[in-house]
Order: C-alpha cells, then sequence, then structure tokens
C-alpha cells in the first residue's frame, strides 16, 4: 500500500494570527400555525394502558430546512418531560407510516407493527419527568439534523391535553365525545402461476365487519369476513401481466368502527423468473482520493514572553488543514508535529532548547478525526516538542475536513538571556 506524507515547516516567532470560526444562527423556535395541527387516536385513555398512542398524524409537514428527524415529545408549562417516542428519520420503513420530512403531512400508527416505537415507545407514565395534574402539550417537532435535536430552535406543531395524576387518566382538552374508532387497512397481493392471493389487515384487530377487494372499478371478491383482523381471498385464474388491486373495510356497526380503503398492492402474473448474481470488484485507490495537509502559516507569533513566577511565558495559536478524501478502507491518518532549539542566529547565536515549548490539541469539523494528548513544557515533561507528538490523527469518511488548531505554550526559564529566538516546528501527515 502507498503511504502518503505530507511535510510543513513553520518559523516560531514574530507577531500572532488568530483565524476565528463564524456560526450562523438558526431560527427561533416557534409552533407552526395557524395550519398546524395534530389528530391521535384514542382521544383518551389511562397510564396504565399497554399504549399511550395508537396512532398520531400531523397535517403540516416539515419545512424546508428541518427535514433531517421529528419525534415527538411532552410538555407541561413550557418545560421538557420527555420523549415519548424514538426518532424518525428519512430512513423509517415506509410500513411504520409517514415522517412529514418531505415536506408532506404525518402519519404513524400500529395496523403493521402493534409495537410501533414512531408512533410512541414508552407509557406516558414512563416520561423523564412525571406529570403533574393540569394541563399539557404533545409536540411533533422537526429537526434540521438527525444527530443534534435542537428543541430550542427547531418547529413543532403541539396539541393541548389535560392529565389527572390521582387517577391516571389523560385526555385531548376539549376533545368531543368519543365517536367510532378509525380503522386502516393494508394489503398485499402474491401470484403463484396464475391464482392471485389477496390478504387484507384491519387495525385495530378487534374490527368486526367485511373486506371487498377490487381491481380498478371491478370488485374481484366481496363482502369476504375479517376474521383476527384479517380477510383473504383466492382468485384461481388471473390473466398474465400486471395486476393492481385495493381493499375496502365496511364495519358491520359504524358507530363502533370506521370505514377504510387500502394501498395499491400490485402484482405479476405469469412468466418464467431466474436468478443470478451480479458482482463487480473495486480496486484500492479506484476511488482517486487524496490526503492533503494545508492552511499551514509560514509563521506563528508567540509575542513577547511575561514573566509569571520562575518562568518567561508566551503562547499562539497554530492552525492546519487535513483534508481526506480517500476510500474507507485506508489506515488512518496521522499529524505530527517536533520542534527544533531556539536560537537567536548571527555569529555567536543564542540557543534556548525546544523542550520548553508545549501545546494542546484541538479537532473541528470532522467526527472521525481526534486531537493529540496534550504536551506540557519542560520540565513538566522531559523534552516538551522536542519528542515527536501527536497533533491530530483520523480515519477516512467520505470528504472530511479536519481544521485543526494547538495552542502553543512557551515556558523558558527566567535567566533566559535576552533576544529575538526563532525554532523550526516539522509537521508530519502520513
Amino acid at each position: 500500500m502507498k503511504i502518503n506524507k505530507r511535510i510543513a515547516a513553520l518559523a516560531v516567532a514574530g507577531a500572532m494570527v488568530v483565524g476565528t470560526v463564524g456560526l450562523s444562527a438558526s431560527a427561533q423556535a416557534a409552533e407552526i400555525t395557524p395550519a398546524g395541527a395534530i389528530t391521535i387516536t384514542p382521544t383518551s385513555g389511562n397510564v396504565s394502558d399497554q399504549y399511550f398512542l395508537t396512532s398520531i398524524a400531523v397535517n403540516t409537514g416539515a419545512p424546508v430546512g428541518f427535514r433531517a428527524a421529528g419525534a415527538t415529545y411532552i410538555y407541561q408549562g413550557g418545560v421538557e418531560m420527555g420523549g415519548i417516542s424514538i426518532l424518525r428519520t428519512l430512513a423509517m420503513p415506509s410500513t411504520f407510516g409517514t415522517t412529514g420530512l418531505d415536506g408532506n403531512p404525518a402519519f404513524l400508527d400500529r395496523s403493521v407493527s402493534p409495537g410501533n416505537n414512531y408512533v410512541t415507545n414508552k407509557k406516558l407514565d414512563a416520561l423523564a419527568n412525571p406529570l403533574a395534574t393540569g394541563n399539557f402539550e404533545l409536540r411533533f417537532y422537526y429537526f434540521a439534523s438527525n444527530t443534534t435535536l435542537d428543541r430550542v430552535n427547531a418547529p413543532y406543531v403541539k396539541l393541548n391535553m389535560t392529565y389527572d395524576a390521582t387517577s391516571g387518566a389523560w385526555a385531548v382538552a376539549g376533545a368531543p365525545p368519543v365517536g367510532p374508532t378509525a380503522t386502516t387497512t393494508s394489503l398485499t397481493a402474491q401470484a403463484t402461476g396464475s391464482a392471485v392471493t389477496l390478504a387484507a389487515t384491519v387495525a385495530p384487530a378487534a374490527a368486526v365487519g367485511t373486506v371487498s377487494f377490487s381491481e380498478g372499478a371491478t370488485v374481484v371478491a366481496a363482502n369476504v369476513a375479517v376474521s383476527g383482523g384479517v380477510a383473504t381471498a383466492n382468485l384461481p385464474t388471473v390473466t398474465d401481466g400486471p395486476h393492481t388491486y385495493t381493499a375496502t373495510f365496511t364495519p358491520t356497526v359504524p358507530a363502533n368502527f370506521t370505514a377504510s380503503t387500502s394501498g395499491n398492492a400490485t402484482v405479476t402474473v405469469g412468466g418464467i423468473v431466474q436468478t443470478t448474481n451480479v458482482t463487480t470488484t473495486i480496486a484500492a485507490g479506484a476511488g482517486n482520493g487524496v490526503l492533503t495537509l494545508t492552511g499551514v502559516p509560514a509563521t506563528v507569533a508567540l509575542g513577547a514572553a511575561t514573566l509569571t513566577g520562575t518562568t518567561l511565558n508566551a503562547s499562539g495559536t497554530l492552525n492546519a488543514i487535513v483534508t481526506d478524501s480517500r476510500q474507507l478502507d485506508y489506515p488512518a491518518w496521522n499529524l505530527t508535529g517536533q520542534i527544533g532549539d531556539f536560537s537567536t542566529g548571527g555569529a555567536t547565536p543564542k540557543i534556548l532548547s525546544g523542550k520548553y515549548l508545549g501545546w494542546t490539541p484541538a479537532v473541528t469539523g470532522a467526527p472521525n478525526s481526534v486531537a493529540g494528548a496534550v504536551v506540557l513544557p519542560a520540565p513538566a515533561t522531559v523534552n516538551g516538542l522536542k519528542t515527536i507528538s501527536t497533533l491530530a490523527t483520523g480515519a477516512p469518511n467520505d470528504v472530511e475536513v479536519s481544521n485543526v488548531s494547538a495552542l502553543l505554550q512557551l515556558k523558558a526559564p527566567k535567566n533566559t538571556p535576552a533576544g529575538a529566538y526563532s525554532a523550526t516546528l516539522t509537521l508530519t501527515l502520513i
């Protein structure tokens, strides 16, 4: 394997130049109004219930800039009491519902998985901070990042609710009398030869009624009874080619359950199916990535030394940029530094050992990069930066830019002869 090295040398003397990095402020957090609204089922319950919510729907999708993640939280009196769902990202399986992260309304329910933690992942009495009797809010947040959940600046939709700590009862504030239980219907279609099997799943499983299966406007199986939340229809002779079906649930007692219709389920009938393996090889270096070291200044100024205690002290900041665009299987990189002795130059130079220089490394901008250990000037360490020391390390991860810096600290003996000293600090990237 080819090993690339980047060497940079700089003088430590003269005036210090300090760089700053600005952070743009995000918009202040705000409830999405007036259009934002949350609908949940059920609209009332008790903390002893197995699941806090069966479904949650939000009629407003994530605003632009806040489409990386979403989650649901409980607030009371403006204080966050705890999260009530696991994080929803763009990678959430569509079978668990819609996240709203594409800008469209969100809807999540338990029709596929009763334990759908994207709806809620705990009982209402399992919050980090327990609720007190009174009003509280259910907040559906949209985040700009799926790793930094900034609830101070993120937009949200809220639903006002009430809680009785004595009985454990909760309800949507001002909720009307409970009506029929909402249902959802999902459909799968499977072909075997010229036959097609249609299976409709109705949630909740306690819903009583029938399912009719249709292809377009044509009913292909009518009024199939639902048993245990499932209704199945077998179509023995179906023409070759693609077929798209839907399933509609009709409740026996509309006052108890609502009707619902599934999405499309498409299946192809007929034809001979064979499989084959597809292989490829990616050679090392095929990604044309490189490892570079830039931004190293010609001079880092420590300024005039001042006496503190028994040492003459001076400091300055070293900056550098490591860019790594190599393939992921390349070894980690290592950036090291080593200082020579300080000298005043001239025919009879005065010498100050480089061991009196130390540093405190730092790295920003790259999650796979790590700053090296602090090296203290002598006599706290034997040789200070005269010994080769690690400034930072990192591993390939797509194109990663590491902003590396080090606070250089000089602690010279107070009897050091006067003079303008300089030394060469060598940075090596490998």
